[in-house]
């Protein structure tokens, strides 16, 4: 190791990069030797520690057609491991700008990054899914329409994300650094487990579904703590108080949020219903035109018009798996003889009565 130590050389040293992710108990050891011993080495350290860990993450994410995470946790011999420093030493190639502005700021003030910069974000149009991997080597299976933004420190002192929309969640267990999802009202907090969280924004309804492991719900301005998943349920959290009953009628109703523990739902073919998406499978069961209309929605990428109430309370039961939208139209129209017109991304429907 030089007198000096630079930037470049530690992306690519498989030591340091071990001593990032806490892999090997003797590289970690080492290198925190070497900054207790070398104070004024610490602010290349952390320079470069947030290379790598920055490089990874953007190396990990998988392509729309990657496995679906399955229902049990990542097991160890899965996790990458020192072969990961060679496609950190090539992609160190695509930092030496990113490096060579880090060299400035050693000899001037450092500005602060904006908020933007502090982290990374994920999305996915509609009719799109994407497999991300995480650097501690979880994995989220991010829906259509939807959002994942993940802190540039991850894995440093905390283990948090925030979502909007929904994702399926494999988390790796570290009973030492819980991992945090964050939505609007509540967060989850996991130690590792596989669970579906569900919370597009606009939606009268926000679910978090327990696949395996245990989740504790705790609500963004309760004073009691936090509320534990079993595995098979789900905690509902509903801005319309009229969908789920209060547990405390006689509390006032102004500004709450009602909320419920419930078991999982499924089909007769005894398929979860809350992970299908994850499956490449669109169940609805016993659901409401009006409800099913986002669905299909974020899963064709259309925009669907009701031009009548009527229909709205058509109620349909049915599984689709490699239909365009052109068939499950036909599907549901069989059901009720409503009648629609498909012109571009736009769907039109009414009632069959309806006359214009």
């Amino acid at each position: 190791m030089p007198d000096r130590l630079e930037i470049e050389q530690l992306v690519i040293d498989d030591t340091f990069i071990s001593y990032c992710y806490g892999r090997d108990p003797a590289d970690v050891a080492y290198w925190e030797n070497y900054q207790a011993a070398h104070p004024e080495e610490a602010g290349t350290l952390a320079e470069a520690r947030e290379l790598v860990l920055g490089l990874s993450l953007m190396l990990m994410e998988a392509p729309e057609d990657a496995p679906v995470p399955g229902t049990t946790a990542i097991s160890p011999d899965s996790r990458p491991r020192r072969h990961i420093g060679k496609a950190i030493a090539i992609a160190a190639s695509i930092a030496v700008i990113v490096v060579a502005v880090s060299f400035l700021f050693r000899n001037g003030k450092r500005q602060e990054p904006a908020a933007a910069e502090q982290e990374y974000v994920f999305t996915t149009a509609l009719a799109e899914k994407k497999k991300i991997r995480l650097p501690d080597s979880s994995t989220v299976l991010l829906n259509a329409g939807s959002t994942l933004q993940v802190d540039r420190d991850f894995g440093n002192q905390h283990r948090s994300v925030s979502l909007s929309g929904e994702a399926l969640f494999d988390v790796t267990h570290d009973a030492g650094q819980p991992f945090i999802v964050k939505v609007e009202g509540y967060e989850i907090k996991v130690l590792g487990t596989v669970f579906n969280v569900k919370a597009y924004p606009g939606e009268k309804k926000s679910e978090t579904s327990l696949i395996s492991g245990k989740v504790e719900i705790r609500l963004e301005h309760a004073a009691s703590g936090y509320k534990t998943l079993l595995p098979k349920e789900k905690f509902v959290l509903s801005k319309d108080l009229a969908a789920l009953p209060s547990s405390s009628p006689a509390s006032p109703v102004v500004h709450q949020l009602g909320t419920a523990i419930m078991p999982l739902s499924y089909n007769h073919n005894q398929e979860n219903i809350e992970t299908a998406w994850s499956q490449n499978r669109l169940i609805f069961e016993n659901e409401s035109f009006a409800d099913i209309r986002k669905k299909l929605e974020r899963w064709f990428d259309v925009q669907i018009i009701f031009e009548d109430e009527t229909v709205k309370q058509y109620s349909f039961t049915a599984t689709f798996e490699k239909e365009d939208i052109y068939q499950v139209m036909k599907a549901l129209q069989a059901s009720y003889g409503f009648t629609y017109s498909i012109n571009g991304k736009e769907i039109t429907i009414s009632h069959q009565n309806h006359v214009k």
